[in-house]
């Protein structure tokens, strides 16, 4: 680490900030407080709208930043505004919709904060959600008759989400929304496709949020465990990946600590945040 002191930690959310039962432990708790207290700031930084973020990390004392819809939205919590935006244009979402329109998938949208998804695919979301997630995609979607519909009416696009349940076909539409040129694609999970803006990942969010708090990329420490967490790993000083992280997101970090489930996250911001000083 070369001896930069740690002003901001980015925290993704799903597999890294909650466990496995999606609850925080009560010693990541303590020590996300505690790095708080001592003027650190603590922001999540995750593939989630602003209406899926936890309300057991944003109510947490001190809390006031979000980097959401990887890197499309800088949320400022006490504010409740967006104060910056990497959003699509509408062309381009629906540009993503045609070329996957041959495969069985469930297209959604992200609009100011929100996930939108057409009402008689959040019924059956249990056939389609990543396993473990129907209730947190019901959670934070609103149900609309007409995904397409809400587009038209929308000049930009927060972010896409796609999802599968043939494996192959996931496959193909990733090469054809990756040859396009036109969109940043990622995923945290098996069975889902995340599209951003060209350009626009994690890393984009966080470091700006960063130059705003007048730090450099060496004061930055993040924590991850998948695909779409790889950009912040990669362009932090303390890129972290979880005990439990997938391999290239392993390769992608500095460092790794304990799983999920073992209080990785508050093994990090103890090494990096309060063992300093």
């Amino acid at each position: 680490m070369s001896g930069h002191r740690i002003g901001l930690v980015g925290l993704d959310i799903d597999g890294t900030l909650l466990n496995s039962a999606g609850r925080i432990t009560p010693r990541t708790k303590q020590a996300i407080a505690a790095a708080l207290e001592r003027g650190c700031a603590v922001a999540a930084a995750t593939g989630r709208p602003r209406s899926g973020l936890p309300e057991e990390f944003v109510s947490i004392p001190g809390v006031r930043w979000a980097v959401t819809a990887n890197g499309a939205s800088l949320v400022d919590l006490d504010a409740g505004q967006v104060v910056l935006r990497h959003w699509m244009s509408r062309e381009d979402w629906f540009y993503a919709w045609d070329i996957t329109a041959g495969f069985d998938r469930v297209m959604d949208l992200f609009l100011d904060g929100s996930g939108f998804s057409g009402a008689a695919a959040l019924q059956r979301a249990e056939d389609w959600a990543p396993p473990g997630m129907a209730d947190y995609i019901r959670a934070s979607r609103r149900a609309v008759e007409d995904v397409q519909a809400l587009a038209r009416r929308c000049p930009r696009i927060e972010k896409a989400n796609l999802f599968f349940t043939d494996p192959a076909q996931r496959q193909r539409a990733w090469r054809r929304l990756e040859e396009s040129g036109r969109f940043e694609v990622s995923a945290s999970n098996a069975v889902g496709i995340e599209v951003n803006a060209k350009g626009v990942d994690k890393a984009v969010g966080l470091l700006e949020l960063g130059r705003r708090l007048g730090l450099g990329p060496e004061n930055i420490l993040a924590c991850g465990d998948s695909g779409n967490d790889l950009p912040m790993l990669r362009a932090v000083g303390a890129g972290v990946a979880m005990g439990n992280a997938f391999p290239e997101a392993k390769a992608a970090a500095r460092f790794v600590t304990d799983s999920n489930d073992a209080d990785g996250v508050a093994k990090a911001i103890e090494r990096f945040v309060l063992a300093e000083g």
